[in-house]
């Protein structure tokens, strides 16, 4: 008797793709410095290079997505002119806000480029094309820190910052920090003063020297690049993740969820547009999703930092009769070499039925500001039980009502001051009226 994972193979071999999430990290960027004990983030702006990596995985998923021709084309989405209705785009706006901002814009120019279709007919028959040749403009909302933490949770949280105090006092970081003395000694020349210490990660200042200084390229020994990538790896794998599902090291992974679960249920659902969903975020939430998904027990070489314009993918996949559930496909891409790679959650070796997957996963997801404060040992800025999205509407709707409030009590106040005007102004006219009159003729001067 075939077991259930066969069974489920057979289902999805001739599978409808329905929709995708999209979760993409930024294109190259300069020096991002990160404080080691809080993740607060320093300054950084993105490159000419970063775009064009960007854009080169726009055009990625335009063919594996928006191309008739593709085994994964999402089923009667528009690939020619955007419908702004089939597609949603999330930007994180918090730490490296530019970069990512800017990764979302040229990935998007990418995926939907200039069409001369992009036109419009006036009323005296005159043709109006788009700029640039027909440039198509996507909806983009950019998530603040300060009112959803969905895509950035990992900073401003006490509990996320005893998570990594233990994680550098455990006997592993500093057998490895013992370990990696010899490559401390000798990458001292090449950061210029910069702490030569495990916990001060050196490989982001050292790859973006050797990718943007050619003065630097010349002189660094190549092994040393190598050895600073695998300490980061391990340093940021360490950071951003957790032994145990639903720990507070996948806190990136965890609020990440939220987002992906409602987009699914907006796909799923009939009725609803939505086909296609981009996050553009940093790298943290990759790591952490690969440890809370167990994608890292079938895949041991995804605990570390995913490239520059990596992209990790759900399909939402309908099956062929007689069984047509709903099922997941998870496939990743790393940076701008090869190509997408399907990876397994949960330990499955096929895909996942929607309806597992979210029993699985519902456990570890942190859906709102006030549970995040919960789970960080904080309070929450925004006293709400709504989720991450909910509670933008909520804060906006009461800002609304705020501002109609005000605008109302403005008025009546103006109304009760002019009125006192008019009054004080009739008691002037009727004291003039009032005054002596001198018998005789007026004479005018």
């Amino acid at each position: 008797m075939a077991d259930a994972s066969d069974l489920d193979a057979a289902a999805v071999a001739d599978s409808q793709v329905l929709g995708v999430i999209v979760i993409a990290r930024n294109g190259d960027r300069v020096e991002y410095y990160q404080d080691p004990k809080t993740y607060e983030g320093g300054v950084t702006e993105t490159t000419a290079l970063g775009e064009v990596e960007s854009h080169q995985l726009g055009s990625v998923l335009r063919s594996e997505y928006l191309s008739p021709t593709s085994p994964s084309y999402i089923d009667g989405m528009r690939s020619d002119l955007v419908d702004n209705s089939e597609i949603k785009v999330r930007v994180k706006n918090g730490g490296e806000g530019t970069v990512i901002f800017d990764s979302a814009i040229a990935l998007l120019q990418g995926l939907y480029p200039p069409n001369p279709k992009n036109k419009i007919v006036l009323a005296n028959d005159s043709v109006v094309t788009a700029p640039l040749g027909g440039y198509q403009y996507v909806p983009v909302e950019t998530v603040e820190p300060s009112n959803d933490r969905s895509l950035e949770s990992w900073t401003d949280c006490p509990a996320f910052e005893k998570h990594i105090s233990e994680f550098y006092a455990s006997d592993e970081f500093k057998a490895k920090e013992k370990d990696a003395q010899p490559f401390f000694n000798s990458v001292k020349d090449f950061v210029f003063g910069r702490p030569t210490t495990l916990e001060n990660a050196l490989y982001d200042y050292i790859n973006s020297e050797l990718t943007h200084n050619k003065t630097y390229a010349y002189r660094l020994p190549p092994t040393l690049v190598e050895t600073a990538r695998g300490l980061a790896d391990f340093h940021e794998n360490g950071v951003f993740s957790d032994k145990q599902s639903g720990g507070i090291g996948n806190i990136a992974g965890r609020t990440m969820l939220h987002t992906v679960l409602k987009a699914l249920e907006r796909v799923a659902f009939n009725d609803d547009p939505l086909q296609f969903m981009l996050v553009e975020t940093g790298y943290q939430p990759f790591i952490s999703l690969f440890h809370e998904l167990e994608i890292v027990k079938e895949h041991p070489e995804l605990q570390a930092i995913p490239d520059f314009a990596s992209a990790f993918a759900i399909e939402l996949r309908r099956g062929s009769p007689p069984d047509v559930r709903d099922f997941l496909r998870f496939r990743f891409k790393n940076g701008t070499g090869g190509g997408f790679k399907t990876v397994y959650v949960y330990g499955r070796h096929a895909d996942i039925p929607l309806t597992e997957f979210i029993y699985k996963a519902k456990g570890g997801v942190i859906s709102s500001n006030k549970q995040w404060a919960q789970v960080c040992g904080g309070s929450s800025f925004i006293n709400s039980e709504l989720g991450f999205v909910d509670q933008i509407t909520y804060a906006a709707t009461h800002q609304t009502l705020y501002t109609v409030a005000f605008a109302i009590i403005t008025f009546l106040g103006l109304f009760v001051f002019v009125r006192a005007v008019k009054v004080t102004g009739q008691k002037i006219k009727n004291l003039r009226a009032k005054k002596v009159r001198l018998e005789g003729e007026e004479v005018s001067w």
